[in-house]
């Protein structure tokens, strides 16, 4: 059984590595420069005492479209990353379930991520949506040095 809860960032580093950013030297650079601000939530998902996937939360507005979530209380998800051996298990699911109960015990409006193409499939059926401008238009995707494609996406609390 999996079960997902709060930890130390520190524990997050080696998926974060071997997941998301295995472009980097070692699992000692798989860090965020807020890591460790204030309202950081990490979470990990243990199975058999392993960590098999993570996630933070951060108190972070979005800078790249600035007109997003205004006047909303906001969280960003970040960093979030499932070994390849338990995808498709509900592993990543279950760490979304346990991200937006910490985050309705906040009060929190919205929760919205840089979202990978490879992704994009996930977040939506955990009932994530495309971030639009006004008009009802999808933001254009972006690339990421070193990691890809991605998209704004987000979820109403």
């Amino acid at each position: 059984m999996v079960e997902v809860r709060r930890v130390d960032s520190e524990v997050l580093r080696c998926v974060r590595h071997k997941v998301l950013w295995p472009h980097l030297a070692n699992s000692k650079q798989a860090i965020i420069d807020i890591d460790n601000s204030k309202g950081a939530i990490h979470l990990a998902a243990f199975y058999k005492g392993d960590v098999v996937g993570v996630a933070s939360l951060f108190n972070q507005k979005c800078e790249r479209f600035p007109q997003l979530f205004r006047s909303l209380k906001v969280r960003r998800l970040r960093a979030m990353g499932v070994l390849d051996n338990m995808r498709g298990g509900g592993v990543g699911a279950l760490i979304i379930q346990k991200a937006i109960e910490e985050m309705k015990g906040d009060g929190v409006d919205v929760v919205w991520c840089d979202s990978r193409k490879v992704a994009w499939g996930f977040y939506e059926m955990q009932g994530f949506k495309f971030g639009c401008q006004i008009n009802g238009e999808e933001l254009e995707a972006y690339q990421v040095p070193n990691v890809g494609l991605h998209k704004i996406m987000f979820k109403s609390l």
